[in-house]
């Protein structure tokens, strides 16, 4: 067994990804092993991934599914006590996989939780998800799902922020979910609600590339339904785990308000199937849930009308 496993998917990121290893080839720790998995690449990606295979690197070459079909993969073949889940086209800070480790052996954690800076090409980093904005409650002490109920959502979602005992995952069955965009936030809501020992430790130690020209991050206009299906996703965890009655409230409020927002931002040309599916989500909430009764969104409200609208169904 190694200390640790580095996930990283990899599609289409021939002038990042080689950065992204050498910054984790030069960590002072130095135990652990590398998956990379090619998410069918129609760049020269592969080809830069095979020049680390004399450094021990394990790359699985597949067709395109998405980031959280490779990371399960990946998940699926790990050797290591901890897993780490990077992103291709962004880069670890110095020293950052031994101050993870060394606090999670030390604490013995489910979930440790960190910050991250955000870089923009022309600017530099900024601090996007820094450590600054972790929940200062719950700093020095270690928690568990119980006592973060009401708070769940002021914790990131990335998965980039997190090391993961694998035995935790693999105990809870926890994976990503196997969609195209928002796949972090079916295993970031089911960990946290499962986790017993989760710890905060307040330090930047990743650097999260936002406007990469063709990243998923880089897109202005909505196209896809992530937002409902997250919801569908976490609606089955819920009901798996028992836990629909402790977290109803919570995570309807969350997803469908941020479905709500994806349909004034969507791309025009899907902008009537979105509707179609999200006037199904609302009506299955309507008739499971009772609650947004007098919601009664249209297909051309702006952003801030659709969120009065929302807020106003929920004073009756």
């Amino acid at each position: 067994m190694v200390k640790l496993s580095i996930i990283i998917p990899v599609y289409n990121i021939e002038n990042y990804i080689a950065n992204c290893l050498e910054t984790i080839y030069n960590q002072s720790f130095k135990d652990f092993e590398i998956i990379c998995v090619n998410d069918g690449s129609t760049d020269g990606s592969l080809e830069v991934i095979q020049k680390y295979k004399t450094q021990g690197i394990t790359i699985i070459d597949k067709a395109n599914e998405g980031s959280g079909v490779a990371r399960n993969t990946a998940l699926s073949i790990a050797r290591g006590e901890y897993v780490y889940f990077v992103d291709g086209d962004d880069w670890l800070e110095e020293n950052s996989l031994q101050k993870m480790v060394d606090k999670a052996d030390e604490l013995k954690t489910d979930i440790l939780i960190f910050g991250g800076l955000s870089y923009y090409e022309g600017v530099g980093k900024i601090g996007g998800y820094s450590a600054n904005k972790l929940s200062k409650k719950y700093l020095n002490r270690i928690f568990s799902a119980n006592d973060i109920k009401k708070d769940i959502f002021k914790f990131p979602s990335t998965a980039w922020t997190k090391l993961y005992r694998k035995d935790f995952l693999i105990k809870n069955d926890i994976k990503f979910q196997e969609i195209k965009v928002g796949q972090d936030q079916l295993p970031f809501f089911h960990s946290m609600i499962m986790a017993e020992r989760i710890v905060l430790l307040p330090e930047n130690l990743y650097c999260y590339r936002k406007n990469r020209k063709g990243a998923v991050t880089a897109v202005k206009k909505k196209k896809n339904f992530s937002p409902i299906y997250v919801f569908y996703g976490i609606e089955e965890v819920l009901f798996k785990t028992g836990k629909i009655d402790d977290y109803k409230d919570i995570f309807i409020n969350h997803y469908f308000s941020k479905a709500t927002s994806w349909l004034a931002k969507f791309q025009d040309d899907l902008k009537q199937e979105y509707f179609a599916e999200y006037m199904k989500l609302l009506s299955h909430i309507q008739q499971n849930y009772s609650k947004f009764k007098n919601f009664h969104p249209k297909i051309n409200d702006s952003y801030w009308k659709l969120k009065l609208k929302l807020f106003i169904s929920t004073m009756h």
